[in-house]
């Protein structure tokens, strides 16, 4: 019963196909371990770069390599279908509506708020179910970052933001590169808990190698790689917050899975996207970039990950 509910799986997602949502570089195969030149034969991520309908995000799924595929696609799959152009209707119909603009801008707020809440469910509801019957979704998971982009009128520009594990979204604007997502990891958990401070969480996420921090951090320093909050029979959370921010032309939204934020720092991808006005180019760079850190020969514990990589880059 098992092997025919993956069949089933399988076919659905392969019929759908990667190509109706990824528009942005390709995501990179991740490498078997560090320093190997070998590589995993699908990637468990998928990226969504679509700037008709305002819609960005990177997916990752956790578990075996299939499985973590499948997980990725399917909810960037669902994120294509429910937060694109049916949800822009949604939000024009409110925009043109009776009441002040105050109010129709707030409807859409709550609009698009309430989207970005469930979005995970679909996803979350599949991966459980399919552990009934299927013993590879036992162990599945799931770490994301969407983003929003809604035009409003006198040419405002809103910024939503959905986030769940360690896939970091940021904005650049102006040489300033600003970290709009905060990872749910156990480092994270320190800091709010008030047993770190903000500057001391700072130095451990940046460092480059734990061999630079005190003894003390280096002891937290594998906290930084401990993801608490995934989807699957352990989650922790499920609906996550939403962020809202007010963006503007020029800015540079910018979203890198896990492995990309743990083998490149925050002046890393600064310096790339700075310098790289493509912004196909800038993702592909990024991509490469960290693959170059986790391809390395030389042993740097603590911080390079041999994971899958992917990296979306859009100017608003």
């Amino acid at each position: 019963m098992r092997e025919q509910g993956m069949t089933y799986v399988q076919e659905t997602l392969d019929r759908r196909g990667s190509a109706e949502f990824n528009l942005g570089a390709p995501e990179f195969k991740g490498r078997v371990e560090l320093g190997s030149e070998q590589r995993k034969v699908v990637p468990g991520v998928a990226k969504l770069n679509d700037p008709e309908h305002g819609l960005f995000g990177v997916a990752e799924g956790r578990g075996s390599e299939r499985v973590a595929s499948l997980v990725a696609k399917d909810l960037v799959s669902t994120v294509a279908q429910d937060l694109g152009a049916s949800l822009d209707r949604q939000i024009q119909n409110n925009l043109y509506a009776a009441g002040s603009m105050d109010e129709r801008i707030a409807r859409v707020d709550a609009l698009v708020e309430s989207k970005l809440k469930e979005i995970f469910l679909p996803t979350i509801a599949k991966v459980r179910s399919r552990s009934v019957v299927q013993k590879e979704f036992d162990h599945a998971g799931l770490r994301a970052s969407i983003a929003k982009l809604v035009d409003l009128p006198h040419a405002r520009k809103r910024l939503y933001l959905s986030h769940l594990g360690d896939a970091r979204v940021y904005l650049l604007r102006g040489e300033r590169l600003t970290q709009m997502t905060q990872d749910d990891t156990g480092l994270t958990q320190q800091m709010h808990a008030g047993f770190l401070s903000s500057e001391d969480f700072e130095q451990i996420d940046q460092s480059r190698s734990p061999s630079e921090l005190s003894h003390e951090h280096q002891q937290l320093f594998p906290l930084r790689h401990d993801v608490v909050s995934v989807t699957g029979r352990n989650s922790t959370r499920i609906t996550p917050e939403v962020d809202v921010y007010d963006v503007q032309r020029g800015d540079r939204l910018v979203i890198v899975n896990g492995t990309v934020q743990s083998n490149l720092t925050t002046r890393d991808i600064q310096n790339w996207v700075s310098t790289l006005q493509d912004d196909l180019q800038a993702e592909d760079v990024l991509q490469r970039s960290a693959d170059d850190e986790a391809g390395k020969k030389t042993t740097r514990p603590g911080r390079a990950e041999a994971g899958d990589l992917a990296a979306v880059v859009h100017t608003i």
